[in-house]
């Protein structure tokens, strides 16, 4: 991962009820940008975001993941909230 100043940097907070779609898009973004090579899906328990073994047993987030994301000269942290209490 390259080097970026402050100025380069970008926090994106997903924020959402649970089952609104925030993991996937999350998903999706890492795919499109070349973080990875293929869509994890939460049935499948093989999201990047969603890692800890609860979270893939009970299927939804339980803490809040950060997944770095390089765009053009950009470097976007997204931060994938949990929807539940």
């Amino acid at each position: 991962m390259n080097i970026y100043t402050t100025d380069k940097i970008r926090n994106v907070v997903l924020l959402g009820h649970g089952g609104s779609g925030k993991t996937s898009l999350v998903e999706a973004m890492a795919y499109v940008s070349g973080l990875t090579t293929r869509i994890g899906k939460i049935t499948d328990g093989n999201t990047i975001s969603d890692y800890d073994k609860e979270e893939i047993k009970r299927k939804f987030s339980i803490s809040t993941s950060v997944i770095p994301i390089e765009w053009d000269f950009w470097k976007i942290n997204l931060l994938d909230t949990p929807g539940y209490m």
